[in-house]
């Protein structure tokens, strides 16, 4: 069986068996993979997994950036996505349509338009399963550029028709898709989501390609899939992910759970304001300070081109976690002198604070705490900061940003983490993601 066809069946095999416990119109749940795992369908065996995490950590400084360039640019007809669209770092199975065809995309909480590539193709890049028809759904439904949907969205315009509703995204590394914004039915395992919003592209291009047809959105904005859920079907607005160690040989996989199995609870959850901020897209938090052990550095005001509150955008398609070089520095100095073995040099020359060791006990590393508004201390372990990069040299997984800091997805390993839209929450619960 070829290994494309041997992802799919784990991946729909994965993906049913959770939703089947947890379907319903009050929350289900389904499988979450990062897209170097071994069942994934971007997995290169070519690459070494220190070589594709260190690609992960190129993506994390291109996706900074196009991240800022949205924060700052002014919106025009066709505006910069917030996303580079092959950045994703989890992938996700839904199916679209009636009869329904399934869905391969990066799951995003740095998008919010959930899009794939339609038939007739003016120009598409290659993907491994077929492309959408939306001919052949019955549930398949242009939107009105007269429509509010079609105006929520900065951008859309009406069609060649003067009647239907098109959109364009271009990004930040000028990958683009242009289409039309429609309706029809998404399925998630046993739940269906009828007459949802979706980008159907007719032109795509860039550094698209392989086995992911799209991006299946998780922002804050009206059009993602969360928003519509809620006003939809009727499942709060909330979802919850857990994503487990990626840096290793395991076959296994994360978790995403939507509506009221999204609840994270129990004695060990903290909980911080999601602060409201522009674009709606991005989920921002308020970091007050960083510790290493004891030791406590307070979060300057001007830690970014961003407001004291609401300084920090926690991602799920970021690797490393981004912060500003007064805070970085003071934890760099403080864990280089606690930790006593040999400092190496990154083979990659990326990230700058590096050691020669076998794993991670052999460095006696101290727990570093984040410490959020809200009393909302999150403790991270060493499989959260520091990640092995090649033989025997293991790393610091925290880096300078420039303007946009960012509390990347190894950060988040090992912890569920609850996304309540409704009553602007964010929760983490140390929990076993496998």
């Amino acid at each position: 069986m070829p290994v494309i066809s041997i992802f799919f069946y784990f991946l729909l095999f994965f993906s049913s068996k959770a939703t089947a416990h947890g379907g319903g119109h009050h929350g289900f749940t389904t499988s979450l993979f990062h897209r170097d795992s071994l069942l994934s369908p971007l997995h290169n065996p070519s690459l070494s997994r220190y070589d594709s995490l260190v690609e992960s950590f190129r993506r994390s400084f291109s996706r900074s950036a196009t991240l800022l360039n949205h924060l700052t640019s002014v919106s025009t007809a066709c505006i910069r996505s917030p996303i580079i669209p092959d950045s994703g770092e989890f992938l996700m199975s839904i199916f679209i349509g009636t009869p329904r065809v399934n869905f391969i995309a990066i799951a995003d909480t740095g998008s919010d338009l959930t899009w794939t590539q339609c038939l007739p193709c003016r120009e598409c890049f290659n993907q491994s399963q077929p492309i959408f028809n939306p001919r052949r759904s019955s549930s398949y439904r242009k939107v009105s550029c007269s429509s509010d949907t079609c105006r929520s969205l900065e951008s859309s315009h009406c069609g060649l028709d003067l009647k239907s509703c098109s959109y364009g995204y271009s990004y930040g590394d000028r990958s683009f898709t242009y289409g039309d914004l429609a309706s029809d039915k998404i399925t998630i395992g046993s739940f269906k989501l009828p007459k949802t919003v979706i980008g159907c592209g007719h032109q795509n291009g860039g550094t698209f390609g392989g086995v992911t047809s799209g991006i299946i959105g998780l922002g804050g904005g009206s059009l993602s899939l969360v928003s519509q859920m809620s006003t939809i079907a009727g499942v709060k607005p909330q979802f919850s992910y857990c994503l487990p160690t990626f840096f290793s040989n395991e076959n296994i996989t994360g978790k995403i759970s939507f509506g009221r199995k999204a609840v994270v609870s129990g004695r060990q959850v903290v909980s911080t304001p999601l602060v409201p901020r522009s674009p709606d897209t991005f989920y921002f938090l308020t970091l007050e300070a960083i510790s290493v052990g004891n030791k406590r550095f307070k979060a300057a005001k001007d830690m970014s081109a961003m407001t004291n509150q609401g300084n920090i955008i926690i991602d799920s398609g970021t690797t490393l976690t981004l912060l500003p070089r007064s805070l970085y520095d003071g934890v760099v100095s403080t864990l280089a002198r606690v930790i006593k073995a040999k400092r190496v040099d990154d083979p990659s020359g990326i990230l700058e604070l590096c050691y020669s060791a076998g794993q991670l006990e052999d460095l006696n590393i101290p727990i570093i705490t984040a410490h959020f508004s809200g009393r909302a201390d999150v403790k991270l372990l060493p499989v959260n900061t520091f990640a092995p990069v090649a033989d025997n040299v293991i790393c610091l997984t925290l880096a300078p940003a420039t303007n946009v800091a960012i509390f990347g997805n190894l950060a988040q390993i090992n912890f569920e983490v609850g996304y309540d839209l409704g009553n602007k929450r964010l929760s983490f619960k140390p929990t076993r993601c496998a």
